[in-house]
């Protein structure tokens, strides 16, 4: 009899298995685009667009890259120091030190300091950064089966949201803010359930890729008791406090310039009329600069030489003010859910909300700012009737591609806020649970 049993257990775990595995058969062919699509574009797009030869490797991810190899070096408190330009907290360029120890034991070049055409590191890194921008699709998927969004909705949700995290990684070369939006999602599916002990690893992990997720928190705190709060605080603070002890005991003020004060470009990226509220961090000026030139020798021969030129540098200022802004709202938005106690598609829908807060009061925008936010307004989307579905999608691919384009601050903020409104607007879910029009199946 109880080998009967055991064969029925090991019958049961297997077709179990089968199962899981065919449900994710979407999710890992979607991953899959990603990184296939992610990597033809780095190597098709100079050669299509410009009859070059080089590669397209994001500039931002060779900052990252190059924090992760201090990390790799055993000098983790230097890489807010090191001209990384890194900002974020340590998670991702722990993840990746593995990698730049790896390309730096073959000897693999990369674009950092100076930029070449074909990094031969970027054929590992590439691959690894797209595969860490394709697994916010799990949670993603999760989260709209918890909210009973139907098979075949759900089918096209996750090739939508793939669209959403193809440019993140693919063109400004940002994992982290995937990696910790994933974390973040299953923290929030953990409070649901209130388990508490798995909101807080989760949400520690989220915090130490990206403290954007710290919008998102207290949406799900609100579902935890406030006895368990004491003992999830220093939970989800203790996994960024154990990486961040090295910067700031080695280098304090390099740490907390760039973690507090959040510098930010306006001249390189999209300037938003809150930049006129935002502290000024450095002004803009000339300055002289070392460059390499090509000159011709008195024997006629060509040399690479040092040369000095002017160059303009631009200034720079503080995003704090405006995130602090968006982190009381989000505090607020926490209040009333756990007071109001919604269904759960609008508790998903104010977590949304409360991470689109950071664009609305942004000084200085970045198109990749905008996907946390749509990711998970998508979701509850895809409970409503078609036409509100497509107004949703219309809305947000306008506001993802106008976010690219060059305008003056007035015009740029109330373009791409407008129609990130609409979308949030068309998404909500009121009281509706499935959508009307759909079967719920599988």
């Amino acid at each position: 009899m109880s080998v009967v049993a055991a064969t029925d257990g090991e019958s049961w775990r297997r077709v179990d298995f089968v199962r899981r595995l065919r449900r994710r058969t979407p999710i890992l062919a979607a991953m899959l685009a990603i990184v296939i699509s992610g990597m033809a574009l780095s190597f098709w797009l100079d050669p299509l667009t410009n009859h070059g030869s080089g590669w397209y490797v994001p500039l931002d991810m060779w900052n990252t890259f190059r924090a992760a190899q201090y990390v790799g070096w055993g000098f983790e408190g230097e890489i807010y120091r090191a001209q990384t330009y890194f900002d974020s907290f340590p998670g991702i360029v722990v993840l990746l030190a593995p990698v730049a120890k790896l390309t730096g034991l073959w000897h693999m070049s990369e674009g950092f300091p100076l930029q070449l055409l074909r990094p031969t590191a970027w054929l590992i890194l590439g691959p690894v950064e797209l595969i860490l921008g394709g697994v916010v699709l799990f949670p993603l998927d999760a989260l709209a089966r918890r909210l009973d969004v139907p098979a075949r909705r759900r089918a096209v949700l996750i090739w939508l949201e793939a669209a959403l995290v193809f440019p993140v990684v693919a063109i400004w070369g940002h994992p982290e803010y995937t990696v910790a939006l994933a974390f973040a999602i299953y923290g929030l599916i953990a409070a649901f359930d209130a388990k508490w002990v798995r909101v807080g690893i989760f949400l520690g992990f989220a915090l130490l890729f990206q403290p954007l997720t710290l919008l998102m928190m207290p949406v799900a705190l609100a579902f935890i008791t406030p006895r368990r709060w004491i003992q999830l605080g220093p939970l989800i603070a203790l996994p960024s406090a154990l990486l961040l002890i090295p910067p700031l005991v080695k280098e304090w003020s390099a740490t907390t310039y760039v973690l507090l004060r959040q510098p930010n470009y306006p001249v390189r990226d999209h300037a938003t009329p809150w930049i006129s509220l935002a502290p000024v961090l450095q002004r803009g000026h000339r300055s002289l600069v070392n460059a390499a030139e090509m000159v011709k020798g008195p024997d006629g021969k060509q040399r690479l030489t040092e040369v000095l030129v002017h160059v303009r540098v631009g200034e720079i200022v503080s995003s704090g003010p405006g995130r602090l802004i968006a982190a009381a709202l989000a505090c607020a938005i926490g209040v009333w859910v756990a007071k109001k106690r919604p269904p759960l598609a609008q508790v998903v829908w104010w977590a949304g909300v409360a991470l689109s807060l950071r664009c609305v009061f942004e000084c200085v925008m970045n198109p990749y700012y905008l996907m946390p936010g749509l990711a998970i307004v998508l979701v509850c989307a895809a409970l409503l009737s078609s036409a509100r579905l497509l107004v949703a999608l219309l809305a947000g691919a306008a506001c993802s591609y106008l976010s690219y384009r060059v305008m003056g601050p007035w015009a740029y903020y109330l373009i791409v806020t407008g129609l990130l409104l609409v979308v949030l607007a068309s998404a909500w879910p009121g009281a509706a649970t499935s959508s009307p029009d759909c079967s719920n199946g599988e």
